[in-house]
């Protein structure tokens, strides 16, 4: 008995052995290898999954299910997977936003069992995309409404920085300037025109003979030129109106006419209203974050026009007399973020009220997941 017992025990181990070795590799024939990763395309988060088929060399039916932020956003199906030879590959993209996003292939093939690895797990970071560039100006002018003829007053010039990038060469112009139009405090020391700065410039105007109406207008331009990018200009200008009135006429007050509503020494057809009302307006729309279309709206009384600007760039004049002035807004033609709409309003001459500009401040809201883009 013991002599057989000897001759049967090496037959039984090395059965034995030949099942360890062939077990484990009828697990590993059929498995799956993946990455994930997160990177920018076109300015916007992108997260790619790479799923590896390895050792499939009779079973190429390969279906399961993909899941993004705990969402089901794909049905796999056996054409998704591209073959070569015994391997296989499934690429899936999600278009997303930053930060931490859960990416999750599972999948199953004929034969499959529990011990195959059929699973895709994966935790990928989002960088935030950098800001798109949008270079925009924006120009404040003030002067005197009223001046005698012949008198020198000063126009005041502020120049502001509205967009999220460096703008180069700036140049503030306005041809009523009698002296050289030039940079002053404060802020003179400052040599880049960065988002937010303000500069300030100053000139002297002088008054011509009277009565007279002066209307004319400022201009502020400068340049984004990014390296080996053709230099884009903005611009932007603020009109300005005075008034010289007849000669002798006090300080402060509506020269007396003869004729109803005409001023006196003007030609005829030169009137003013027999009410004189100055000029006011209020710019109302949404604020914080908007994701439907809405209107921003200038109402008030004496105005001659109003010329809103979406990021330093003009979209609309109205100067129809009206009692309302409107602009329709839709976020979705503008980047994620805060933009700025200014109504720049001027008024009737004989409101003696300058022109002046109302900022809005809106903000797109952020993206959410859209619908995914596959390729394989």
């Amino acid at each position: 008995m013991n002599k057989q017992r000897l001759r049967r025990t090496p037959l039984a181990t090395g059965i034995g052995l030949l099942a360890i070795l062939i077990v484990p590799a009828v697990a590993q024939a059929h498995h799956v290898e993946s990455t994930a990763k997160c990177e920018l395309v076109g300015n916007q988060p992108t997260v790619t999954l790479d799923a590896r088929f390895v050792g499939f060399s009779n079973t190429k039916q390969v279906t399961g299910t993909i899941t993004f932020d705990g969402q089901l956003v794909k049905d796999v199906v056996p054409a998704d997977v591209t073959w070569i030879g015994d391997n296989g590959q499934l690429l899936y993209t999600q278009t997303t936003t930053a930060g931490p996003h859960a990416v999750n292939g599972d999948f199953t093939w004929p034969g499959k069992t529990a011990s195959d690895n059929g699973k895709a797990h994966h935790i990928v970071s989002c960088p935030e995309p950098p800001p798109t560039p949008e270079p925009s100006i924006l120009l404040d002018k003030t002067g005197a409404a009223t001046a005698a003829a012949g008198s020198t007053f000063t126009y005041s010039f502020k120049a502001t920085n509205t967009g999220n990038v460096t703008l180069a060469n700036v140049v503030v112009s306005d041809d009523r300037c009698e002296s050289t139009l030039t940079r002053v405090e404060p802020n003179l020391a400052d040599e880049a025109f960065d988002p937010g700065d303000e500069w300030f410039y100053s000139c002297t105007v002088i008054a011509p003979a009277g009565p007279a109406q002066v209307d004319n207008v400022a201009e502020v331009c400068g340049e984004y030129a990014p390296p080996g990018v053709d230099p884009k200009t903005v611009c932007d200008d603020d009109p300005h109106t005075f008034t010289v009135p007849p000669p002798g006429t006090p300080p402060g007050q509506t020269p007396p006419s003869s004729t109803p509503n005409q001023v006196p020494g003007a030609d005829e057809g030169d009137v003013l209203p027999e009410a004189v009302a100055s000029g006011r307006a209020a710019l109302r729309g949404p604020s914080g974050c908007v994701k439907q279309a809405f209107r921003a709206r200038v109402t008030g009384r004496s105005i001659a026009r109003v010329t809103f600007s979406v990021d330093g760039k003009k979209v609309k004049t109205l100067s129809a007399s009206r009692s309302r002035y409107s602009l329709k807004v839709r976020p979705g033609r503008y980047g994620f973020g805060r933009h700025k709409i200014v109504a720049k309003v001027e008024f009737t001459a004989a409101s003696g009220t300058e022109a002046r500009k109302l900022p809005l401040t809106f903000r797109r809201c952020a993206q959410g997941t859209v619908a995914p883009r596959f390729t394989g």
